[in-house]
């Protein structure tokens, strides 16, 4: 009997839509196909062509806007609003991968050899199994799928078993795309420990992109290297913002306010730890009220307040509360305005001052409408986030440019935004950790050298 796999609005708790989970036969087939598709088809196809067809995913994403910031609200939890944004940021994901997709990465070595010619190639890594996380299914697809296309691989989509409906309708379009030929793009579905599992171990599957926990990358890592797979991931942040003296702390509190609670804090970036000098604490702090008044209001205390996102699941509701209870017993501070429960899926949001740097409030990543203060002098704060064994994000807040660039320069992570939040980001950068968040790079002017590898050659 076939397994389904069944969505819900967090919301509202109803059903959104069922899949049917692919199972084991199916996913062997699947493999299969995708290698066949890649050396008889994509491998070889010319560049332009690429290119064409990727331009074209993002033309249908802009013309159905639309349908599918619905199909993305409609399990997340998102508001349709921010949707919209999820949808047209995608849109320039495959257009700028669509631009690269024409870019030779090649060396031509003429006086070398003599009478000879020495030549590198990049080669297509082949298969990719890309399992995304249910937070930002459209985005995080967005950042490496249309890359590895561009390069030449043939990709195996698995989303969250929670999360599938703005993908379900990316990949109907791009298996109905006269540009893109047969099974050059699939979909499994079912829960990670069995699909993602058996992608990983396919002997046809050459590479896995994977975006989520730590714990979850952990274990793909070492499953894939030992069937000596090449793996990308970007994993848990436990991100840290500092705040100077010399800050436009209004500014500051505003940007810490958006960027933390954004999506209800689940977000791999979302700037959770709030490192602020003393000499300025309480003035931010008080700014921190106001800004989540503002941009957070509510008719009345049991109201849930305007544009929160609930959290995904009940359980991952009462893990949150449960990580905000042992850190208030360990002396935090509720401040006046937080939410430490609320109806159905919802939470939050929740300040929480005086936190100590080594609480265990601050050692994990929260993933929930969850800010931390911790008041610590200056001269303290990088070396509290070289102590973080994660490395995705940091936020600086400073009107000094020698302390914003000695930050950018001493700080062992992946994505920096100075007297900024991240709602501004470019196809252009980079994306990717250090330590505990993860290994190798996705999207920016060199992505197609992760979904790839030079060939040597030597020709007399």
């Amino acid at each position: 009997m076939t397994q389904m796999l069944l969505t819900h609005d967090p919301r509202t708790g109803t059903a959104v839509a069922h899949h049917a989970c692919t199972d084991a036969t199916q996913i062997d087939q699947i493999c299969q196909r995708a290698r066949q598709a890649f050396f008889q088809h994509w491998r070889t196809l010319p560049a332009a062509r690429r290119s064409e067809a990727l331009l074209s995913v993002a033309r249908h994403l802009r013309e159905q806007l639309e349908a599918f910031a619905a199909a993305e609200a409609a399990d997340t939890g998102k508001s349709l609003a921010t949707a919209r944004g999820e949808v047209a940021g995608a849109a320039g994901l495959w257009e700028y991968a669509a631009a690269l997709a024409r870019v030779e990465h090649t060396e031509t070595l003429g006086s070398a050899t003599g009478s000879g010619l020495a030549l590198t190639l990049r080669e297509p890594m082949g298969v990719v199994g890309l399992i995304v996380p249910w937070n930002y299914p459209l985005i995080t697809t967005a950042e490496r799928m249309p890359f590895a296309l561009a390069a030449g691989c043939c990709v195996i989509l698995k989303p969250s078993e929670l999360a599938v409906g703005s993908l379900a309708l990316l990949v109907a379009h791009l298996q109905q795309n006269p540009l893109f030929p047969a099974d050059v793009v699939q979909v499994v579905y079912g829960v990670g420990k069995e699909a993602g599992q058996a992608l990983t171990r396919h002997p046809a599957v050459d590479m896995i992109a994977f975006v989520g926990s730590t714990a979850t990358g952990r274990a793909i890592e070492t499953a894939a290297a030992s069937c000596g797979k090449r793996v990308t991931a970007e994993l848990g942040g436990n991100n840290q913002v500092l705040v100077y003296p010399d800050a436009n702390l209004a500014v500051a509190a505003d940007g810490v306010i958006a960027g933390a609670l954004r999506n209800g804090g689940q977000a791999c970036i979302a700037g959770t730890h709030v490192l602020v000098d003393p000499a300025v604490a309480d003035e931010f702090v008080s700014q921190l009220q106001q800004a989540l008044q503002r941009r957070f209001p509510a008719s009345s205390s049991d109201a849930v307040p305007e544009g929160l996102q609930p959290m995904i699941t009940l359980a991952h509701k009462q893990r949150i509360q449960s990580l905000v209870q042992a850190g208030l017993a360990q002396g935090g501070v509720a401040l006046p305005g937080s939410r430490l429960d609320g109806p159905g899926h919802f939470l939050g949001p929740v300040l929480i001052d005086h936190v100590a740097p080594d609480s265990a409030l601050r050692e994990q990543e929260l993933f929930g409408p969850v800010i931390t203060i911790c008041r610590v002098a200056a001269s303290q704060f990088n070396a509290i986030v070289a102590d973080n064994q994660y490395g995705l994000a940091v936020y600086v807040w400073t009107a000094a440019s020698s302390t914003a660039l000695q930050a950018v320069r001493q700080l062992r992570v992946g994505r920096i935004w100075v007297n900024a939040d991240p709602e501004f980001w470019l196809p252009e950068l980079p994306v990717g950790g250090f330590a505990d968040s993860g290994v190798g790079r996705e999207g920016g002017i060199r992505a197609l050298d992760t979904y790839s590898l030079p060939k040597a050659a030597i020709i007399y």
